[in-house]
């Protein structure tokens, strides 16, 4: 089978290697669509403590059952899924304390950025969901980013109606922003970068210009927030942020910062204002539920997001793409 193997930095090759052997309690999926995201693409550019290589990328996936394991009886027909690609053990210390994200014996698919992957049967009877006609694939792959963008607004303890201040305007600041208008909450998307400014307003989403001057001159018009959530790896902006936050509300670290840096935020707003400073990092079961039937109802809505589409013989080509900031989301056509 044809594989997108990650050889070095800045290196995808095409290669032709074994089809993956199911055992009795796996299930065999053909892929069809699977997203570039930002860990790829960090991988891609820069390297990953996680992803050794060679080996495969990809994990926002759509597929059809191909052959199932001795031990599965349900029938998955000819219909595409979606598959989250990994859920919690469910018995560990962290899944019992309620961090399921955080648990250490996840049930994991490998990479997706080839034409076949196995499928163990927990995330078969769990976390793998039918795309109807009316959800084209492509945005049906947004449903992992979308449940770690849910997973970060419950992290936050955002509810219906409050007044949240996203501060980067990527991929997954706009998957937060869209989760948030559908609760009705007053949302602010802000980035120094017009074709992020311009990708947010595409999708409906009120905008603030954070370039130059305009973000001391925001801090200074004594607005405030509910929440505010940091969507990139900008750690300077922690401490210029806390003030923005209102008594007992959130500010949220949601992009991934480097490990072993640090920042600095004055204790006044942590303690005299009660102000929580939280991280988010993955998803739940329970997010990645909620985030397909999100999607599912929201097909549209989602749809704007994706920027390109491109064959697995060009996913080079899609990676640089997916590095171009006036694209939002990418999406790698494996097969039919």
């Amino acid at each position: 089978m044809k594989a997108a193997v990650y050889t070095a930095i800045g290196q995808i090759e095409l290669k032709n290697i074994d089809t993956p052997k199911i055992n009795d309690d796996e299930l065999l999926v053909k892929v069809e669509m699977c997203g570039i995201c930002g860990t790829d693409i960090k991988t891609f550019l820069k390297g990953h403590h996680m992803f050794t290589p060679p080996c495969i990328l990809g994990h926002e996936f759509v597929g059809k059952v191909a052959e199932t394991g001795k031990n599965i009886s349900k029938s998955f027909g000819a219909s595409s899924y979606v598959f989250a690609p990994y859920i919690e053990c469910e018995k560990c210390e962290t899944c019992i304390k309620g961090a399921p994200e955080l648990c250490k014996n996840k049930y994991w698919i490998d990479g997706a950025f080839t034409e076949y992957v196995k499928v163990p049967v927990q995330i078969a009877q769990r976390a793998m969901f039918e795309v109807l006609q009316d959800c084209p694939k492509e945005t049906a792959t947004l449903t992992e980013p979308l449940a770690c963008a849910i997973h970060g607004i419950n992290r936050a303890r955002i509810t219906c109606g409050n007044k949240v201040l996203v501060v980067g305007s990527g991929p997954m600041g706009l998957l937060i922003c869209l989760a948030l208008k559908k609760m009705n909450c007053d949302v602010l998307a802000a980035d120094v970068d017009r074709y992020r400014i311009d990708a947010a307003k595409n999708c409906g989403i009120d905008t603030k210009d954070f370039s130059g001057e305009k973000f001391e001159e925001f801090r200074q018009s004594g607005i405030s927030f509910d929440s505010v959530i940091l969507a990139n790896d900008q750690k300077d902006l922690v401490n210029k942020l806390l003030p923005l936050v209102k008594p007992c509300g959130t500010l949220e670290l949601f992009g991934g910062m480097p490990k072993n840096i640090t920042f600095e935020a004055d204790p006044y707003y942590v303690h005299y204002r009660q102000v929580d400073i939280v991280g988010s990092f993955g998803f739940s079961e329970k997010d990645f539920r909620k985030a397909f039937t999100v999607i599912s109802e929201n097909s549209q809505l989602f749809s704007r997001m994706i920027s390109q589409k491109v064959g697995i013989k060009d996913i080079k080509k899609g990676f640089e793409l997916a590095t171009d900031r006036k694209n939002i989301k990418v999406v790698v056509k494996i097969s039919e």
